[in-house]
Parts: structure tokens; C-alpha cells; sequence
């Protein structure tokens, strides 16, 4: 190697070395962020309440410390850290909601309850949040019009919408039929209701519309990757 090639090898090195340090100080602030922010709320709590500009600079160094937002709550989110059990149950929906939307973008809106469950566990590590208290929080958004009721099919699934209008009874009907392939053909599909093939492929084709299914040109059928299992 020439003296040229470890110069730029030692540069390298360098840069790595330093992305390393700076990795390590942005943990190390993180935790101090976050530890002065829990001696604040805990020391300060009555005057916090009352106002808004403290609130608003917490709110900052809770997200700079990648805690969540809501203040006074510690470093996780809890029911049992909540006096008013309701207050909770809306802050939930809500980011249930946000989650739901964002995540099933690409499975046309719709999702498996045990799905969506362990999504939201990855995407809000600071929510503790089991499936009964997931469920009734979307049972609150359903009641508030914010989203469709839950579905319960026959392999006993919960199917969620995160759209604003239901499936249609067809096309829940097709849903409760995809096999844990997640794969279906109109073929299989008019044999197995007895439904005219046209019906099925207009259906099929409003599940592809929606982006629920797709359709694989090779193989002759359609894809349902939210519910594959």
C-alpha cells in the first residue's frame, strides 16, 4: 500500500473514530437530558402545571431526550401513572391513530389487530400499551367516527381499517378467505362462494384500487400482504 493509500486509510479511520464519539456523546446527553428532566418534573410538578412556557420548553428536551411528550408522565408512558384513566385512553387513540395511518400506507389501510399490536410496540417503545388497552382505544376511534369498526373474521383475526369508509361486504367477504399464503385466485375465489367471475374480478379490483391486494401478472392471481401470515 502506498503512502498515498494509507494516508487516505488513516483518514478514514478517523472520520469512523470520530462518527463513534459523537454516536456515544449524543447517548451520553440523551440520559442527561433525560435524567434532568424527570428531577424537574418531580421537583417542579405544581408550578410546571400552570405554565405554558415551561411546558413548551419540557416538551422540547423531552423529545431532544427521545421521551415522549406528554409531561409528567416519566420515562414511559403508563395507564397507572394517570389519575384521569380516560385522559390516557385518548392520548392513546391518538397515537394509535397517527400509527395506524402512517404504517398501514402500504397495505391499503387495512391491518391485522396482532400486526398493528406489534408496530405499535416498535414504533412507540415509550407506550406501555397492551392489546386490551390497543383495543379499546380503537374501539374509542370507531365510536368518534375516526375510524371503521373492527372486523372479526372466521379464523377469528381482528381486521382493522384505518380508512374513513368500510369495506364493503364483498370485499370483508374475500378478506375472510385468503389463505395464510395471502395468495388468491379468481378461480378458487368463484368456486369457493359460487359467485359469478365477473363479480369476483370487481372486486378484486377495487382491493388492488384500494392497494389491499395486488396483481402477479405470472402466477395469476392476487397478493394480500397484510394477510399473510
Amino acid at each position: 500500500m502506498s503512502e498515498k493509500e494509507n494516508l487516505k486509510d488513516a483518514y478514514k479511520k478517523f472520520a469512523e473514530g470520530l462518527q463513534e464519539i459523537e454516536e456515544e456523546d449524543k447517548k451520553a446527553k440523551k440520559e442527561i437530558i433525560k435524567k434532568g428532566v424527570l428531577e424537574l418534573e418531580q421537583k417542579y410538578k405544581e408550578e410546571i402545571k400552570g405554565t405554558h412556557a415551561v411546558d413548551a420548553r419540557l416538551v422540547k428536551l423531552r423529545q431532544e431526550a427521545g421521551m415522549p411528550e406528554l409531561i409528567g408522565v416519566g420515562d414511559k408512558v403508563d395507564k397507572k401513572r394517570f389519575k384521569d384513566k380516560e385522559k390516557f385512553e385518548h392520548f392513546l387513540a391518538k397515537e394509535i391513530l397517527e400509527v395506524g395511518i402512517e404504517e398501514s400506507r402500504n397495505y391499503g389501510g387495512v391491518m391485522l389487530f396482532k400486526d398493528f399490536c406489534k408496530i405499535f410496540a416498535e414504533k412507540r417503545p415509550n407506550w406501555v400499551a397492551p392489546p386490551k388497552e390497543i383495543k379499546k382505544a380503537l374501539e374509542y376511534l370507531a365510536a368518534a367516527g375516526l375510524v371503521p369498526k373492527m372486523f372479526k373474521m372466521k379464523n377469528k383475526a381482528i381486521l382493522i381499517t384505518f380508512k374513513p369508509a368500510e369495506l364493503s361486504r364483498d370485499l370483508l367477504t374475500i378478506l375472510n378467505l385468503v389463505p395464510p399464503s395471502g395468495f388468491l385466485t379468481v378461480e378458487e375465489l368463484s368456486k369457493i362462494l359460487g359467485w359469478q367471475k365477473e363479480r369476483v374480478e370487481l372486486s378484486f379490483r377495487s382491493l388492488v384500487e384500494q392497494e389491499i391486494a395486488y396483481y402477479d401478472k405470472q402466477a395469476q392471481g392476487y397478493h394480500f400482504p397484510v394477510m399473510k401470515h
